[in-house]
């Protein structure tokens, strides 16, 4: 909930301070390196101190570098900094954001697989996959509410209208601060490390968990290019205000993240297939929603677009996530997470990056990029699908 409340967030306060399309999307793309450099890390801590330990200092770190974000903007929005120093502020505060967030991911992720089965490591990955969307869901809802709220009601003074969305953020600060709460007081511990040497496997750059983690950067840098310019393609295709085009951000991703929803808890919980299957499905939904959204007539459309999107994810991200975890031993989950949270980070920073470049040639173009990867990905996936039907090592 509270990344997704930053997606929303980033693209219009950027444009309220006077940056680039290109501009704001490379700070979410340097950030999201931030993210790719320490996830690994925080993974492999997580199997030597416990994943508690780790998702709280996630937690802190989210709870900080949000406050401090929100200063800066705050300060850049009534003209305190220079145009240099805004920018440069703004990513220190993001990229500490991403630095020590990342723990969370990997912490969590880990402890879905010490409490699963190899069996039921794709439906356990999908309930952890749903209740991310569902956070998703959330955030989208708030900051459209919030929205709503500074437009129509008196609640808010109008003079706090030019900082309106930097509100969602200070409220994500105050849930993640009761999550904090949740998780030293009543969270258990899942880890317990062996004190005896293991002779398992672990998770490693190898030739197959290397094609494994490319079907991921290729899904992830695809979805991201998706997610970094939807506001702008909403706000220039369809003409909209700050306010409407914050609305409407929020309509699109809910919808997207619910059917994704839908997909892990329908899907991925009944049908008992290898993970990488899921990854296959995933790409044909892809494909049909990025048409579909970008020949969008109408904003309906481009609602129905994104839904299809979120079935893909619904199926994809699961199945990666579980594939990785199936290739290593019990004591190393946390790295194997860890390392399969790669495919995220370096997506999350390639996919903006490139999104942004391409949109300032043409708004369509980002969508129409990404169908030749989704292609790719599904060759990959099916190549991976067969080695393990005859019977080699994934």
């Amino acid at each position: 909930m509270g990344q997704s409340v930053y997606w929303q967030t980033m693209p219009l306060i950027g444009r309220e301070l006077g940056f680039s399309v290109k501009l704001i999307t490379s700070l979410v793309s340097f950030s999201a390196l931030m993210f790719l450099i320490f996830t690994p890390y925080w993974g492999r801590l997580s199997d030597k101190k416990g994943r508690k330990f780790v998702l709280i200092i996630g937690l802190v770190g989210y709870i900080t570098s949000t406050l401090l974000f929100c200063w800066i903007a705050y300060l850049g929005l009534i003209g305190y900094f220079t145009f240099t120093a805004l920018i440069f502020f703004m990513l220190l505060a993001r990229v500490i954001n991403s630095a020590l967030g990342a723990g969370m991911r990997p912490a969590t992720g880990a402890t879905v697989a010490d409490v699963t089965t190899e069996e039921n490591r794709s439906a356990g990955m999908g309930q952890f996959g749903a209740a991310n969307n569902i956070g998703t869901i959330l955030g989208p809802v708030l900051v459209s509410f919030i929205a709503f709220l500074i437009a129509n009601t008196a609640i808010f003074p109008a003079s706090l209208e030019p900082y309106g969305r930097l509100i969602p953020l200070l409220f994500m600060s105050f849930l993640m601060m009761m999550a904090l709460v949740f998780v030293y007081f009543y969270l258990p511990e899942s880890f317990v490390k062996q004190e005896t040497n293991s002779s398992g496997k672990g998770f490693n750059f190898e030739k197959s968990n290397l094609m494994l983690i490319s079907t991921g950067v290729l899904i992830f840098s695809s979805f991201a290019i998706i997610q970094s310019i939807t506001a702008f393609y909403l706000q220039d295709t369809f003409s909209l205000s700050i306010l409407e085009t914050q609305q409407s951000l929020g309509i699109a991703l809910g919808f997207m993240a619910l059917t994704s929803i839908v997909a892990q808890l329908t899907i991925v919980q009944k049908i008992k297939v290898p993970p990488i299957k899921l990854v296959q499905w995933s790409t044909p939904f892809f494909i049909l929603g990025t048409l579909v959204a970008v020949y969008a007539a109408n904003f309906n459309i481009y609602v129905l677009g994104m839904s299809i999107i979120g079935l893909g994810m619904g199926l994809g991200t699961p199945g990666y996530t579980a594939a990785a975890s199936l290739n290593a031993d019990s004591e190393s989950q946390g790295a194997a997470v860890g390392l399969a949270m790669i495919a995220p980070g370096l997506g999350f920073s390639i996919g903006p990056l490139l999104g942004g470049f391409l949109y300032e040639s043409s708004p369509s173009l980002p969508f129409l990029a990404i169908l030749p990867i989704f292609a790719l990905v599904f060759l990959i996936a099916s190549y991976i699908n067969k080695s393990l039907v005859a019977g080699k090592t994934l």
